[in-house]
């Protein structure tokens, strides 16, 4: 079973159609065909079976194609860590994170990391957790600093490094902020400023509003960029949930009900090999979190 093979297969088996397979990898259709005929014969049993002008993988593909991601990752561990040892503290350091992190954590531990070991370069991905969090799977990036949920601790080797609560943020004009502490019910006919539903955030909040009887706000302005949303808070008085570190401009309305603590932590793929400049960054993050007066916000 050739490794080449593998890796065709598992393209094949994540695009819809042969076509598309063999466009994404610069092949024919015939050359993907007859891997995968190589692998049948080599395995005993089909792994595709036509359906209408596609494809449908089998229970034995399901199989194939579970062990063939693990030997990828398995094959570029093996890579990355010879080529480590022939850099030393050199090479890049792919880490992701969100806007917390970034601020908060990395231009320090970059720093200080420079120092130490100025061959190292560093590739820096900002995005949603769940985003990045796929991409550490997939070992397109070393380190992922985000929020951290129970089933992150069982798949990766995670370490919390910041403590946050996210909160009710608003203008400082805003009326509401005359009453002191509010609860749920006030927020009634309050205008909403809020990430899209596929956040985990905005899916706390929604929850925490059906849990007390009321309906999820629904937001008069809904965005992904929470520069955006900021904006639109302060211009238009209206209410938005973030973090309490993130408030800039904005000031809290306190509301118990809907105050939500997290944790962001340091996650790297369990068991996988890191190169030396990783396993030097870890510390020097954790060690940036305890000078910037431990990991709470």
């Amino acid at each position: 079973m050739a490794l080449r093979d593998l890796s065709y297969f598992e393209t094949i088996a994540t695009t819809a159609t042969y076509e598309e397979a063999a466009d994404r990898l610069g092949l024919t259709k015939q050359a993907l065909t007859k891997a995968v005929r190589r692998l049948e014969q080599d395995l005993g049993g089909l792994l595709f079976l036509r359906e209408g002008r596609g494809k449908a993988i089998t229970p034995l593909g399901e199989v194939l194609l579970e062990r063939a991601r693990r030997l990828r990752l398995t094959v570029s561990d093996i890579e990355r860590e010879v080529r480590g040892h022939a850099q030393g503290l050199a090479g890049v350091v792919r880490i992701g994170g969100g806007t917390t992190s970034v601020e908060n954590l990395l231009p320090a531990a970059f720093r200080e990391l420079s120092e130490r070991a100025p061959g190292v370069r560093f590739e820096l991905s900002i995005g949603m957790a769940d985003a990045l969090k796929d991409k550490l799977r997939r070992d397109e990036l070393d380190i992922v600093i985000s929020p951290c949920h129970g089933e992150d601790v069982t798949e990766f080797d995670a370490e919390v490094v910041l403590r946050d609560e996210v909160i009710l943020a608003t203008s400082p004009r805003h009326p509401l902020l005359k009453r002191g502490t509010v609860r749920i019910e006030d927020l009634a006919e309050a205008r909403w400023a809020l990430q899209s539903q596929s956040i985990s955030l905005r899916a706390w909040l929604d929850a925490a509003f059906t849990a007390h009887g009321f309906p999820a706000p629904t937001p008069l302005i809904e965005s992904d960029s929470m520069i955006m949303l900021h904006r639109m808070v302060e211009e238009m008085q209206l209410l938005t949930f973030c973090g309490r570190h993130m408030m800039r401009a904005l000031v809290e309305l306190p509301c118990p009900q809907v105050t939500m603590p997290r944790n962001f932590a340091l996650m790297t793929r369990r068991d996988a090999y890191l190169p030396p400049a990783v396993r030097l960054l870890k510390p020097v993050i954790l060690e940036t979190a305890d000078l910037s007066g431990g990991p709470t916000l």
